[in-house]
């Protein structure tokens, strides 16, 4: 009989290759790794691994066994939801991944509404990065992630996940409040902020990269003055005047920031929140009360001193 739990573990060695990187993923020693690859090792019959020194290698007969492991892997999803539900709606604790923005704007506002509407569930709130979230979930360290589409999203198809699309969410200017450009409703990406002196994320950051793409697209790449990744150290350099930026819709909603304007921009960036689960799962009721609070999220609208669109 297959153990699943060693299923598990050929996985992660198939995917992160040394003990090290496969004991990290699985949040276990990397000498309780070793152990259970040599046990497999010494397994009689058909070998599953050969040990290379210090080194585990995976075997034909592995390699055939893996070829099943999504499908063996989606139907113990499938019947852990099929248990939840008899359970009357106590699902235990779900846990629940996301960056920082997407936790305030989204997470918080769904797990709201879901503490009335299914008041049987429990949820874990755990922060998470685009870079990070594919793997934790992979591993089991998270159920959900709430994720972005970025270089480090699973590609289309990958049979361990399943993605599920939350919203599209714009890129708005933020501009000091004296700005020539603060009295316009809409700006245009190159017409109009191709010249300016811009604040931004650093390279390899999500935000960096949806940026560059947009500007790029549009034929320019930023001059780029001040390189900053906390959201509110963004604001303070633009009340300052001493650059604009252009931000994610989900960064400055909710945030007191005075003296500066946020102008809607034509061909600007955007990025697709997606909710990343493992193949099998049932991501609700979850999905559909981030959902909904993704329909609240403002969006720039004529005012008297900050937004305009």
């Amino acid at each position: 009989m297959i153990d699943v739990r060693r299923l598990q573990l050929l996985h992660a060695l198939a995917h992160h290759h040394t003990v090290a990187a496969t004991a990290e993923v699985l949040n276990v020693t990397p000498s309780a790794v070793s152990q259970q690859l040599a046990a497999l090792a010494r397994e009689p019959g058909v070998p599953l691994v050969e040990r290379q020194g210090r080194r585990f290698i995976l075997t034909g007969a592995a390699r055939v066994l893996l070829e099943r492991a999504p499908a063996i892997f989606a139907e113990m999803e499938r019947a852990g939801a099929d248990l939840a539900a008899y359970a009357e709606g106590d699902r235990g604790v779900i846990r629940v991944g996301s960056f920082s923005t997407g936790i305030s704007d989204l997470i918080a506002p769904a797990l709201a509404r879901l503490r009335v509407s299914h008041p049987g569930w429990s949820f874990e709130v755990i922060q998470a990065e685009p870079e990070q979230s594919a793997e934790m979930v992979r591993a089991g360290r998270l159920d959900v992630a709430l994720t972005m589409s970025t270089g480090h999203l699973p590609a289309s198809g990958d049979p361990d996940f399943r993605a599920d699309s939350v919203m599209v969410e714009l890129f708005d200017a933020i501009l000091p409040y004296q700005h020539p450009l603060a009295t316009r409703n809409g700006l245009h990406l190159s017409e109009d902020l191709a010249a300016q002196d811009w604040i931004m994320s650093a390279p390899g950051t999500a935000w960096h990269e949806c940026v560059t793409a947009a500007t790029s697209q549009a034929g320019f790449q930023p001059r780029v003055v001040h390189t900053v990744d906390d959201f509110s150290a963004v604001f303070a350099l633009v009340q300052a005047g001493l650059g604009i930026a252009l931000m994610p819709r989900l960064a400055w909603t909710g945030m007191n920031t005075p003296h500066t304007v946020v102008r809607g921009v034509r061909d600007t960036a955007r990025r697709h929140i997606i909710a990343l689960s493992r193949a099998g799962a049932t991501p609700e009721p979850l999905l559909t009360a981030v959902r909904e609070a993704a329909t609240k999220v403002p969006v720039p609208s004529v005012g008297p001193f900050a937004i305009a669109g």
